[in-house]
């Protein structure tokens, strides 16, 4: 366009070279000091414009890939020296959707978490940035990732991905890495079978394999029992259960003392039904000699198998009635349609 159309005062035109010079001047927008549009035809003067114009988005657009690249770069690179100062903290392996719900639980009880995530991608990253958690994206069965995140001064791991032969591997390269501060750092591997949970601890002297499969059981097969259950945990390598009972009218726990029960499972409170026009009120601790009625809610904690022997114990005798707050099972419990407890939880 410059080379057909520019004209110099002189009446000449302008070279090939000069054009090529003129346009990256203006694109550049370095000023013109050689070569002016000022008295040039109302056309050129327009198309000078939009070079002009060219010129200040390319220089927009070249900021804007340059921020796009330097910020990635720096805040990974910001993440990874906050990880790697760390002291006394707890490395989160995985974030899907057990480790995301581990972090508000570490940070509320007052740890400095990290996490490793292998994929970049994971729809959990901004929540975890949100939570203020540095999260290193790598492959934690590589050394260099685990270094990266302060292995040597970590005070626990937790490796809480949803594929069980990762989580082992993962286990085991955290094992030789910690050295002779295996004994003394928890490393808590999630897996799903408890058949293979106990394998491992026995195989690779783990201390902590806790199975989701035997925490998640005990929430179904309770509440298809009648029980409300409010939660599940390890006591050593037992799961146990928290879980709310209505004792219903003429069952087996009706009139029955709390210390014929059976020894690991405990009545931790005792809400008693209204009788004689009388609230209800709450007993707790309740005494060894206290005794089950009708229409109490008992909350008890123990291990599960041993909870359920306690519904089979309550089971219906002729005649009775239990308290209905919802569709009934063949066992004679109650669970809300959509198959959650009562208290809307569900197992992970």
């Amino acid at each position: 366009m410059l080379r057909l159309g520019y004209v110099k005062p002189d009446g000449s035109g302008m070279s090939v070279l000069d054009a090529v010079y003129f346009t990256v001047e203006t694109i550049g927008t370095i000023g013109y000091s050689d070569f002016s549009f000022a008295d040039q035809h109302p056309w050129l003067r327009s198309y000078a414009v939009g070079l002009m114009l060219l010129g200040v988005v390319l220089a927009i657009w070249f900021a804007l890939l340059t921020q796009l690249l330097v910020s990635g770069q720096v805040e990974r690179s910001f993440r990874r020296r906050r990880a790697a100062a760390m002291r006394g903290h707890i490395i989160v392996v995985g974030l899907g959707s057990v480790g995301i719900r581990v972090l508000p639980g570490l940070l509320a009880a007052g740890k400095r978490v990290v996490v490793v995530e292998r994929d970049p991608s994971n729809r959990n990253l901004a929540r975890a940035r949100e939570l203020g958690v540095p999260v290193v994206t790598g492959d934690a069965t590589d050394p260099a990732t685990l270094a990266a995140v302060n292995l040597n001064h970590a005070a626990a791991v937790a490796v809480l991905t949803s594929d069980d032969l990762v989580n082992i591997e993962t286990g085991l390269v955290v094992r030789d890495q910690l050295g002779t501060r295996w004994g003394h750092v928890p490393v808590v591997l999630r897996v799903f079978d408890r058949q293979l949970c106990d394998t491992v601890e026995n195989a690779f002297d783990f201390r902590y394999v806790r199975s989701t499969a035997a925490l998640a059981a005990p929430w179904f097969v309770g509440a298809a029992l009648g029980l409300d259950v409010l939660g599940t945990f390890y006591v050593d390598r037992l799961p146990f259960m928290v879980g709310r009972l209505t004792v219903p009218t003429g069952g087996g726990l009706d009139g029955l003392a709390m210390g014929e029960l059976s020894a690991r499972t405990r009545v931790v409170a005792i809400h008693r039904a209204a009788r004689d026009d009388s609230e209800r009120r709450l007993e707790y601790p309740p005494r060894n000699n206290t005794r089950f009625g009708a229409g109490d809610d008992a909350y008890l904690v123990g291990p599960y198998e041993e909870l359920l022997a306690v519904l089979r114990r309550d089971a219906l005798a002729p005649g009775s009635v239990r308290p209905s707050t919802g569709p009934t099972t063949r066992a004679g419990g109650s669970i809300p349609a959509d198959g959650s407890t009562r208290s809307g939880r569900r197992p992970d």
